[in-house]
């Protein structure tokens, strides 16, 4: 009968433990970067103006009454409002027999190339260019043009200057680029490029990642046709155990329009000199997942750079516009024989789904009734390696079993010895 129940409370004891050391799980903690990237805008404005008895700058007032030679105050001004672009300007005259270019008092900076003026410096945001300030009436008018009017009509247009450059030395300096209206409305621009270093570090299991950076696409500017721009981000472990680093897009809600940008823009991505993937921004496969680095040790760290490419072809059509996108970024370790994983998890979980120890802390797994537990941890010696609590467990089990079955055996052997001798003296 006592072998029975000792072989039945062994049987118990392995089915407690033995699961704590005949698996490992996963841990897994992920965080993610908000990206924000946009196109560029080519817009100018013309403005026209003249000076009043003090010499100051007033709105220009057409229905002059001019006479033969008369020089006349006329400012035209052209203002960049958007990327850095070139600029050219067209005059062209009407019911004005006999007036010319040459009638213009032209500003230094300009040559005449076919039928326009092409300044010969591109134009940053905010400056303005001015492309003459007076008008000569011409002499050789007479009485014969008395009580006729004339007008003079200004045209001026703009093109890139990111990835294009005017030829001056020909007479089409723009190779005949066709020139598109302007559909959208004012350009606020996103400034100058920025020069932030990002880095994505796991540092240890109960924080999770660390990050720096709000934005991995911060330091490019709006995007213009033909634009390639590039970048990086440090992939790091700080951990103590070897991990598993992956990463992956999400594409948040947003506009139609938002959505075509992602499909045009491709995106690289290598990892040192390996390239992991290229493909437009918001393709399925990278929402799939791709893997970083495997088995990334503490302390090591890898260079993840980007780069970003516009297509040439992009019209008018496509500017302004901005979209958004996740990077995500995983992190996977697996646990040691005897752990129990509670699932993945963020790393704010509970202190029971938090599989980190602190050295000499005994952890026993959670299915451990509470007085087995309690005996373990004031039985077992604070060495500082509790990295398989179930093996100390099984041990300990074993051995209160076995001494079970050695007091049993005793008593079971004086029992015996004691029939005998009653045995004798009946």
């Amino acid at each position: 009968m006592i072998r029975r129940l000792l072989g039945g409370l062994l049987a118990v004891i392995l089915s407690i433990s033995l699961p704590a050391v005949s698996y490992g799980a996963a841990r897994v903690y992920s965080t993610e970067v908000e990206n924000r990237i946009g196109t560029g805008d080519v817009r100018i404005t013309l403005e026209e103006y003249e000076l009043d008895a003090l010499g100051r700058e007033i709105p220009y007032q057409d229905g002059k009454r001019v006479v033969p030679g008369q020089r006349i105050s006329k400012i035209v001004k052209i203002v960049n409002r958007a990327e850095t672009a070139w600029i050219r300007a067209g005059v062209e005259y009407a019911d004005a027999e006999g007036m010319t270019d040459d009638h213009l008092e032209l500003e230094p900076g300009w040559v005449r190339r076919g039928a326009y003026f092409y300044w010969m410096q591109p134009v940053q945001r905010g400056e303005e260019i001015c492309l003459f300030r007076n008008i000569r009436i011409p002499s050789e008018w007479d009485e014969s043009r008395s009580e006729q009017s004339f007008s003079l009509t200004v045209t001026a247009q703009a093109i890139q200057a990111d990835n294009f450059q005017p030829d001056f030395q020909g007479e089409d300096p723009w190779f005949g680029v066709p020139i598109e209206a302007c559909g959208h409305g004012e350009s606020e621009g996103s400034g100058e490029p920025g020069n932030q270093e990002f880095a994505i570090v796991f540092e240890n299991g109960s924080e999770g990642f660390v990050r720096t950076g709000e934005d991995f696409f911060g330091n490019f500017s709006q995007l213009m046709p033909g634009d390639e721009v590039t970048d990086s981000v440090e992939i790091g472990n700080r951990y103590g155990r070897n991990i598993g680093i992956y990463f992956r897009t999400e594409i948040p809600d947003q506009e139609e329009k938002a959505m075509e940008l992602l499909e045009k823009v491709e995106l690289t991505i290598r990892n040192g000199g390996k390239e992991i993937y290229r493909g437009a921004l918001g393709a399925e496969g990278l929402r799939d997942g791709v893997c970083l680095a495997e088995n990334l040790a503490k302390g090591e760290t890898v260079d993840l750079s980007y780069e970003l490419r516009m297509p040439r072809e992009l019209n008018n059509a496509w500017a302004l516009r901005e979209a958004g996108v996740r990077w995500i970024f995983r992190a996977e370790y697996d646990l040691p024989s005897g752990s129990s994983g509670g699932g993945s998890g963020d790393p704010g979980d509970s202190h029971e789904t938090q599989l980190e120890r602190e050295p000499g802390e005994i952890q026993v797994p959670a299915y451990i009734p509470e007085p087995v537990r309690q005996m373990v941890e004031g039985v077992l010696p604070k060495l500082g390696d509790v990295s398989r609590p179930g093996f100390w467990l099984v041990s300990l089990g074993c051995g209160i079993v076995l001494l079970l079955c050695a007091c049993a055996v005793r008593k079971e052997k004086r029992k015996e010895s004691g029939d005998g001798r009653d045995g004798k003296t009946s």
